[in-house]
């Protein structure tokens, strides 16, 4: 029998929301099937994309594979914001098939490749990993996650016990990773929070591939309904210079975007020390979270008190040779790892 690829509509988000519960082994109705998610995710207006970002593989009547996936344009080192050295982009989320027909999810993710130039996986399941070689991927690098401990007792208190010696030691030793060295920041450096974003400071400082940013995309973001996610402008002695975006999901707090128009190891460390101390300001936040895929972040991260906590690697294709051989900068909001979380493990510390 013919196999057949379809845009989702919100008629089918009942069959997507099972076979993703099939696929992780939850329960019907685990958060991430959450119907307003899902609609944001997959049909909610994003800018420069008006075609569907969802689709079903079908055989018959039966749902054989779903993908969704998030478009945006990649810059490439050395070029503006905007500029024409920019390859198209798309990431994929919610990647699963059904058991019954063994490649349905390979031959469905084959046919949605070819809608953009490049593309690019963070981590992903064992399943994924194993699979997407077949697919052209190639690992480039990896995302290091780091963590700053910021109220160990709140922490204690909000996080599934795992028995009474490991619960007291793990109070112990991040009682003790939370006095880091306090987040001191020049007078001349500030946080706006905005509602929205009507305009972002242009980068003229693209150092690796650099997923491309908008305002309307950032504001996309600002309505995501699984996290709650806040926008801050960055300025310096008044002057826009970059922005962060802040996602807060239970206990922790994300920096879930940040960019600054600068080139300086010093001025991006300033960015990242503003983005933390503003989300340490929140009374409900243990712990604050942080990404780096390139060595400026890590070092950046690094020198504002947080402890690295694993890492998941980054895998690109990109048949046409479009991108360098540059690190990617890679941050939580170019996948779905702003709003998506394990509430049995809720925290990196």
């Amino acid at each position: 029998m013919a196999t057949k690829l379809q845009a989702t509509t919100p008629a089918d988000l009942n069959e997507v929301a099972s076979l993703l519960c099939a696929a992780f082994s939850a329960q019907a109705g685990a958060a991430f099937t959450d119907r307003r998610l899902l609609h944001w995710k997959y049909f909610e207006p994003m800018p420069q994309w008006d075609g569907p970002r969802s689709y079903l593989l079908r055989q018959d009547k039966e749902l054989l594979a779903h993908c969704a996936f998030i478009p945006f344009a990649l810059q490439l080192s050395g070029a503006a914001e905007g500029a024409a050295r920019a390859v198209s982009h798309i990431g994929f989320i919610d990647w699963v098939a059904s058991e019954k027909i063994p490649g349905a999810g390979v031959l469905l993710m084959k046919k949605l490749l070819k809608l953009g130039e490049t593309s690019v996986i963070a981590g992903g399941t064992e399943v994924t990993r194993r699979t997407i070689p077949r697919l052209g991927f190639v690992q480039v690098g990896e995302v290091a996650y780091f963590a700053r401990v910021v109220r160990p007792w709140t922490q204690f208190r909000t996080r599934p016990s795992e028995g009474l010696f490991k619960d007291a030691a793990r109070l112990a030793r991040n009682t003790a990773w939370s006095q880091s060295p306090a987040l001191s920041i020049s007078r001349e450096w500030s946080a706006v929070r905005v509602e929205q974003f009507d305009a972002i400071s242009e980068s003229r400082h693209i150092q690796w591939t650099t997923p491309a940013r908008s305002a309307e995309y950032l504001n996309y973001w600002l309505r995501c309904p699984a996290a709650q996610v806040s926008g801050f402008v960055i300025r310096q002695s008044h002057e826009p210079r970059g922005h962060f975006l802040l996602s807060k999901v239970r206990g922790q707090t994300r920096i879930a975007d940040i960019r600054i128009d600068s080139a300086d190891p010093l001025e991006w460390q300033a960015a990242y020390r503003l983005a933390a101390s503003t989300a340490a300001e929140d009374p409900e936040n243990c712990e604050t979270l942080g990404v780096a895929s390139t060595p400026l972040a890590r070092a950046a991260l690094s020198a504002c008190g947080f402890r690295q906590r694993g890492h998941l690697p980054l895998f690109l294709s990109d048949p046409q040779g479009k991108l360098s051989a540059a690190p990617i900068f890679w941050n939580l909001i170019d996948d779905d790892a702003a709003y998506t979380n394990d509430p049995a493990y809720p925290y990196s510390t």
